[in-house]
């Protein structure tokens, strides 16, 4: 037993999805103010109150391998006081996808001498939940029943119960990141029938209802009421209704939410007395001013910056309306940009880490984490499947990206066993030369005559492109085994890439059309592997095609890679030709942040969209190149391996 730490539950446990008040009375002698800190942590996730008074949520998001601890700072008057957590047990069914769960409960520390010996718990009455359709990623919807004592986060009320203390194993972390945002959100504007916000924003809201009636609310990301909505779902799906008594309700939200527009529906005598919103997120601390002396691109660089603050909590997030997943090709563009933007590592090197828990026994990474998935479900399909080989190989290519900026050798040189088990995967899967039958979904990118993201005749784990990122990916872990790791297993996995890319070549290329075909049939081309062979390969011949205009184009993520391979090799024309579609939908007056695709998206705020920061602050550093070589012969080897780290360059 971890004698640390104090876990608590109910009497008879704890049958999700509920909400969980745990409450200590305590009193504070002396006649001072006093600071203390409260050490606690939670299963699922917990909101603390002081005295009625919201202070305070945590543990900070984490893995199963990983689980935090949290420190709340409490500024204590003498006398009498109530501490109040409410926990979030919402289990596999109701939680949000990124949440993990070993066993719901709520843990203090030892000693903590302030407080009272003695715990009480409560459950929550007169709530039910629905699950979030269509945004299926976060958090439940609820249903407040006049049965619902508001009173209950006060400490208030009958039926309490000693809290039952239970044995739990798990190690605690100490916090890794900074406390988000809750800052105060003055500038929105209210019609009595909506809420519409300055600015696309994720925040907390709490809210005093007037009654006797019912309100309905419902969250968007458009300002438009009119707007043609490309997301799916009916409104009965994704409301949030409450039975307000004659007395009025107060009510926290347990988790927050994201959008433009707030719509109410209110029904007999029901009104709003008081509403507050607290913007939430990661606290980056910016060294850019996102400013441009062309107006253009002035909105593309305000729109980017909103997209990347709002898809980064205590892990990276691929959207914030709809799933809020940390997701391997959307982490790595956010840290990329999160590089070009701030000095602050620590929401990357977390990324990386928890990543890396997600690698299953036969060493495949998983395309997210946290994430509540089955780890041993994904076999060659084109359903969605929580398994992609492309992101897998990234994710190589994510661990390098990090390690040029030479801030965390150590966790470097610890991951190393973790990316030759990936590689090994990979590798595993080598058919003939090439890679083959790679279980999983293969999507690549959102393409409108794909399906479901994967090119066509790609659907069985195959393709130009995701060989080609193969091939970076060993190159990537050779250079990582040559300055922190063996230089055996350096050369090894220098010869492996330089065979895969000789049969990829043969494999791909198309002598008449001279460029490459992503199928090996070279039935379909597009704007995807030509990027890919000029990006990972310096396949120059493949220029004239690129520039030709008359293949399917890379969507906005992959994008990404279409802009770095123009950069790279001084295809300013191409370049310039790509922004014009950024700043084309930058322009469009209804959004605040970059979505999903150019056209006809389903998300208005999604991370790899963002990409632009890294294009614009992006500058050359011979830092990160020198100071990760030892010798003449070490700094030569590593130069040739990495054009991409030693060619960023800044537009003009």
């Amino acid at each position: 037993m971890n004698d640390e730490w104090i876990w608590m539950t109910l009497p008879g446990g704890i049958t999700p999805p509920c909400l969980v008040v745990f409450r200590n009375e305590f009193f504070l002698a002396g006649t001072e103010t006093v600071l203390r800190d409260f050490y606690y942590s939670a299963d699922e996730r917990a909101i603390l109150f002081l005295d009625g008074e919201r202070i305070g949520d945590g543990p900070e998001r984490g893995s199963d391998r990983r689980w935090y601890y949290a420190v709340q700072p409490l500024r204590l008057t003498p006398g009498r006081h109530v501490l109040t957590a409410r926990l979030n047990a919402f289990g596999s069914d109701y939680a949000q996808r990124a949440q993990l769960s070993l066993k719901h409960g709520f843990a203090v520390r030892r000693g903590q001498d302030f407080l009272s010996e003695k715990w009480s718990v409560k459950c929550c009455e007169g709530l039910s939940f629905r699950h979030p359709q269509p945004d299926w990623g976060t958090a439940p919807r609820v249903e407040l029943s006049p049965e619902y004592d508001e009173a209950i986060l006060s400490g208030e009320g009958g039926s309490w119960q000693n809290a039952r203390i239970f044995e739990d194993r798990r190690r605690l972390f100490p916090p890794e990141l900074p406390p988000m945002r809750f800052e105060p959100v003055t500038d929105y504007h209210f019609d009595g029938q909506s809420v519409r916000f300055d600015r696309y924003l994720c925040c907390w809201a709490a809210y005093e209802f007037t009654g006797p009636g019912t309100v309905e609310l419902q969250w968007h990301e458009d300002l438009r009421e009119t707007a043609g909505r490309t997301n799916c779902g009916t409104p009965a799906d994704y409301i949030d209704r409450f039975t307000v008594p004659a007395g009025g309700l107060r009510w926290f939200d347990f988790w927050w939410r994201c959008g433009r527009r707030i719509d109410f529906r209110f029904t007999g005598k029901c009104g709003i007395r008081k509403m507050e919103f607290f913007r939430t997120g990661y606290p980056f601390s910016c060294k850019v001013d996102f400013h441009s002396a062309d107006p253009r691109v002035d909105r593309l660089l305000k729109l980017s910056r909103n997209t990347l603050e709002n898809c980064a909590f205590e892990t990276y997030m691929d959207c914030p309306f709809y799933e809020q997943l940390q997701y391997v090709a959307d982490s790595r563009i956010e840290c990329l940009a999160t590089r070009c933007v701030t000095d602050d590592c620590r929401l990357p090197r977390k990324a990386i880490r928890m990543l890396a828990d997600s690698q299953r026994e036969d060493g495949a990474i998983m395309c997210r984490y946290p994430g509540r998935d089955d780890r041993n479900v994904f076999q060659p399909s084109p359903k969605v499947s929580q398994f992609i080989p492309g992101f897998h190989a990234i994710y190589l290519q994510m661990v390098h990206d990090f390690a040029l900026r030479r801030v965390d050798d150590a966790l470097v040189k610890s991951l190393l066993p973790v990316l030759r088990r990936a590689a090994r995967f990979l590798a595993g899967y080598l058919d003939g030369g090439i890679l083959r039958n790679l279980p999983g979904w293969n999507f690549l990118d959102w393409h409108p005559r794909w399906h479901n993201g994967i090119p066509p005749f790609c659907v069985n784990g195959c393709g130009c492109t995701l060989n080609f990122l193969a091939i970076q990916s060993f190159r990537d872990l050779a250079d990582l085994e040559l300055f922190f790791g063996s230089r055996e297993e350096s050369a090894a996995w220098n010869r492996l890439a330089k065979q895969l890319e000789e049969a990829t070549l043969r494999t791909f290329y198309d002598t008449a059309r001279q460029g490459f075909a992503e199928d090996e049939g070279h039935r379909y081309f597009s704007e995807h592997a030509q990027v890919a062979a000029l990006l990972f390969a310096n396949r120059r011949e493949v220029i004239p095609l690129l520039r030709s205009g008359t293949l399917d184009q890379c969507g906005i993520y992959f994008s990404f890679y279409y802009l770095d391979a123009c950069r790279r090799n001084h295809l300013d024309d191409c370049f310039e030709r790509r922004r014009a579609a950024y700043l084309e939908l930058a322009a469009r007056p209804e959004l605040d942040t970059l979505p999903e695709e150019f056209h006809s998206w389903r998300s208005y705020c999604h991370a790899w969209s963002g990409h632009f920061l890294y294009f614009q602050y992006a500058t050359p550093n011979e830092d990160y190149l020198n100071r990760l070589t030892t010798t003449k012969e070490d700094r030569k080897i590593f130069n040739s391996r990495n054009q991409r780290a030693a060619e960023l360059l800044t537009i003009e």
